[in-house]
């Protein structure tokens, strides 16, 4: 009887405790909403939170910038965060369409649903990543297909393609802008070929921007879309039409402003043997134009089949093989009227730029940099490296035989030779600028052995004195550590010397040197190059 007494006594103990606990935890659910409530009075009472929602989303937007890559993984600072900081912001935001219209989607077909919902008023760009394209995704962005400005796939796999493609083309896409799909990076990754993309003007009639890469599309074999394209962007991309339908397809792009082709002609059918043009097309609109990796016969004929305008940037990357040249000059086009000749007959200033590392040399236009109208590489696929910069040198003066060029810099760890020099210095008399700077010191003592010489009898009289008597400044790396005589220590001097005596000193002199100051004859050597120079800078 006494324990059945104890037992009663805790069990009400316990349900008393039970009851206080209750009471204590709604008490403190109670204090929980008063401060919140005060907090949120108090949080509304900011400065910030006093201005307009139309406000404060443009202040949010404004910590939004471009994605980076730290320690090699892509980062996006976006307005997400925000959301957390109150209610207020957070409903600001989640009420704004614009800031749910960009759509990135790795996993989960979750957030497609809910950002596509929240912008249901605005066009949305839309990126999805490989391990979200299932079922699930596509069925929820098949709901919303005339929403869609922009879609991104990346990574597509092999055997997801025809399945996609089907998806695709099955759709009406009205206000479909830009469309752009990778597949896998690397061949042996995805040895699945590649299918058609499908897109026709009926599906998609708004598209102007269509870029594909890595194989996992080629283009619409059917023609309606290219007319309308503003960009059309093939990169490690097959094209199986014959040479004469590609012409078809470029002469009917009237509206083309970018065309970018990057190994787009491995498996290309129907080419022409001979190296000229079987018809002339004309891009009135096309702005920017770069061939990449692609051998040089689909190179010289489409560069030799194109008319362009003036201001249209040029980008030849050649991929040199055993069948073919192994210079620029010769995969160029050799007749005046090609593409490139109203951007050669411009140019006055040159980068030539040999990468013994890489095996590639490259020319571009130096007053406006990689980006300017020109830009051509070439990988030599030599076999001696060290003699790259006399390769690139002698091909330069045949690719610019005719462009009046004034200004030259050139860098290269290999040393060119006297008579590449002298070439140069033949073919352009009129140069008035040369930097070495970024060159080995014995390329630099090659250099001013080939300004010593005398020019050819041939040349006019003002210019038989010296070669290229215009030249008013020269950047260069110190030379006379590199040769062993006395005669060829003192050549830079006496080079200096034989100009100044001939009437054509040079106005600047630019030395690089990285000997420390107490070399035994510096002294005596900078004092005689300062005598025979305008200005002496180091």
């Amino acid at each position: 009887m006494q324990d059945s007494q104890e037992i009663r006594t805790l069990l009400i103990r316990r349900a008393t405790l039970v009851s206080e606990e209750d009471a204590l935890s709604r008490e403190l659910r109670k204090t929980q909403r008063s401060i919140l409530e005060i907090d949120e009075f108090l949080n509304s009472t900011l400065p910030i939170n006093s201005l307009p929602n139309e406000i404060l989303v443009k202040i949010f937007r404004s910590i939004q910038t471009e994605p980076w890559i730290l320690q090699g993984r892509l980062i996006e600072w976006s307005w997400l965060p925000i959301q957390a900081v109150c209610r207020l912001w957070r409903r600001v935001i989640c009420s704004e369409p614009l800031s749910w219209r960009t759509i990135t989607v790795y996993s989960r077909h979750e957030w497609l649903q809910i950002c596509l919902e929240r912008c249901s008023d605005v066009h949305a760009d839309v990126t999805l990543y490989d391990r979200s394209l299932d079922t699930d995704t596509l069925s929820v962005l098949s709901q919303w297909t005339s929403a869609v400005r922009s879609l991104t796939i990346m990574n597509l796999e092999g055997h997801r393609k025809e399945s996609f493609s089907s998806w695709l083309t099955a759709r009406r896409w009205p206000v479909l802008k830009e469309m752009d799909v990778a597949g896998l990076a690397h061949h042996f990754i995805d040895a699945l070929p590649p299918a058609d993309i499908g897109l026709t003007i009926e599906n998609a009639p708004s598209l102007r921007a269509l870029r594909l890469q890595a194989r996992a599309f080629h283009p619409p074999a059917e023609g309606s879309l290219y007319p309308h394209l503003l960009t059309l962007k093939l990169s490690l991309c097959e094209w199986p039409i014959s040479f004469g339908r590609l012409l078809d397809v470029l002469e009917s792009m009237t509206s083309i402003e970018d065309l970018w082709l990057e190994k787009t002609f491995i498996h290309t059918v129907g080419m022409p043997d001979a190296q000229r043009a079987t018809r002339i097309v004309t891009l009135p609109r096309l702005r920017s134009f770069t061939l990449e990796l692609n051998r040089y016969l689909p190179i010289t004929l489409l560069l030799a089949s194109l008319n362009l305008p003036a201001v249209t940037s040029v980008r030849v990357q050649i991929d040199a093989s055993e069948q073919g040249p192994h210079t620029i000059a010769d995969t160029l086009p050799r007749h005046r009227s090609s593409a490139l000749s109203p951007i050669l007959d411009a140019i006055t200033s040159v980068h030539v730029s040999a990468d013994e590392y890489a095996d590639q040399y490259t020319f571009y236009d130096s007053s406006a940099g990689w980006a300017g109208p020109l830009y051509v590489s070439m990988f030599s696929g030599a076999t001696d490296r060290f003699e790259l910069m006399s390769r690139a040198l002698a091909d330069f003066v045949n690719v610019f035989s005719h462009s009046p060029i004034t200004e030259l810099s050139v860098s290269s760890l290999s040393t060119g030779s006297v008579s590449v020099w002298v070439d140069v210095f033949n073919r352009f008399p009129g140069l008035e600028i040369i930097n070495m700077r970024h060159c080995e010191s014995s390329a630099a003592h090659a250099f001013w052995v080939a300004l010593s010489q005398t020019p050819s009898p041939s040349a006019d009289d003002d210019h038989c004195a010296v070669f290229c008597p215009r030249l008013r400044l020269v950047d260069t790396v110190a030379s006379h550590t590199v040769p062993r005589t006395e005669e060829g220590f003192w050549t830079m001097p006496r080079v200096l010397r034989a100009r100044k005596e001939r009437g054509h000193m040079l106005q600047e002199l630019r030395v690089f040197h990285d000997f420390s100051d107490d070399h035994e004859r510096l002294s005596e050597y900078l004092a005689e190059v300062e005598e025979c120079v305008g200005v002496l800078k180091d």
